[in-house]
Parts: C-alpha cells; sequence; structure tokens
C-alpha cells in the first residue's frame, strides 16, 4: 500500500483483497465471505499542525528564497569588507579577542563602502531594507492581511531583540522600522480598499 501525505491529509492508494488458493479453510465460517478490517479503506482525519491554514493560504517560497539570497549576499559583502579590514590589520575575525576590536582603524576605502551600502539606493538602506521586510511579511503570510497585526507584532519584537543586545539602535535602524510599519499600514489599505 503506498502513503503519501499531501497538504494536511494522509491519503492512501486503494488496496485491493487478494485470494489465496493456497489456504484451506475446513471451519464452516469458510463459507462466509472474509471481511479484514486492515482491507478497508479510511480516509484518516484532518491533522491539526498547530499552524494557521486558510482556504487559498499559499506560502510564497519562491518570493522567500529570493529574499533571503538577496539577504545573504548583502551580509556577506559587509562580512567580506571587515574580515579585509582586519587582514590589512593583522588581526582575524574568528580569532580577534574583545580588546583587539578597540585597536581597529576604519580606513577612509572601508568607511566609504559601507557608507554606500546603507545610503539612499544602496542594499542595506533603510528603504530597501524596510521593502524587503514587507515584501517577507507578505510572503509568508500568503498575503493574508488578517496576519497584520501578526506580522507587525513579529518585526517589533525582532528590533526590541536587536537593541537589547546591541544597545541603542541607530538611526538607520529607527528609520527602517518606520518605514517597515508605514508600508504595512498602506499595503492594509490597499487591501481593505474596494477593488476597481
Amino acid at each position: 500500500m503506498k502513503v503519501e501525505r499531501v497538504g494536511q491529509k494522509l491519503y492512501t492508494e486503494p488496496v485491493r483483497k487478494v485470494e489465496s488458493k493456497h489456504i484451506e479453510n475446513k471451519s464452516p465460517e469458510s463459507e462466509k465471505p472474509v471481511v479484514d478490517e486492515a482491507v478497508k479503506y479510511t480516509p484518516s482525519e484532518t491533522v491539526n499542525t498547530g499552524t494557521y491554514n486558510k482556504s487559498g493560504h499559499v506560502y510564497d517560497s519562491e518570493t522567500v528564497t529570493k529574499l533571503k539570497r538577496q539577504s545573504e549576499q548583502a551580509h556577506n559583502y559587509l562580512r567580506e569588507l571587515v574580515e579585509k579590514l582586519l587582514l590589512k590589520q593583522g588581526h582575524s575575525l574568528k580569532t580577534i579577542t574583545d580588546e583587539e576590536w578597540t585597536t581597529v582603524e576604519i580606513d577612509d576605502a572601508t568607511r566609504a563602502e559601507a557608507a554606500a551600502m546603507i545610503a539612499p539606493g544602496g542594499p542595506l538602506s533603510a528603504e530597501a531594507v524596510s521593502d524587503r521586510l514587507v515584501d517577507f511579511a507578505k510572503a509568508i503570510s500568503g498575503g493574508d492581511i488578517e496576519k497584520l497585526d501578526q506580522l507587525k507584532g513579529a518585526i517589533e519584537q525582532g528590533f526590541k531583540e536587536a537593541e537589547k543586545i546591541l544597545g541603542e539602535l541607530p538611526e538607520i535602524s529607527k528609520e527602517t522600522y518606520r518605514l517597515t510599519m508605514e508600508k504595512l499600514d498602506q499595503w492594509a489599505a490597499e487591501s481593505r480598499s474596494p477593488q476597481e
């Protein structure tokens, strides 16, 4: 019997009863048809996985994959920038101590590259990061505007966690948060307005 999970339900391939010609039953009950309970097909019940299921809800994995790739590229570029800076000064990202970090000097070329990354139009600008956050929220929710409060709460929690780790966030992070919330509110307004 072939068993496959499709969506939230478990489906089985129909099974046929195979009669054996090698077994003889001499009892009077052998004249009655034998019904084997294991052969009966019974569809399984829907399994509650604890996740949200809305009819028509589609998780946009293609967009999530694209956004993840973009984020990883920006992170890797920034990491390489820091690694090159450290190597020029005789340090390694893996072995540098807290005390050594205080002696690292940022050269003009590295400073300019980092500034370009967060400047308007850069991959880590407030505008670009807020766009990716909103695109991710839409993709992960399947475009379900009913999830807006949950999405906003998760983003807010993420910024709070970053602040716990890093201390007060820089102005660009605050601007990213503000733009993200504005864009989510705009999405909500557009989704709730009557379609023309």
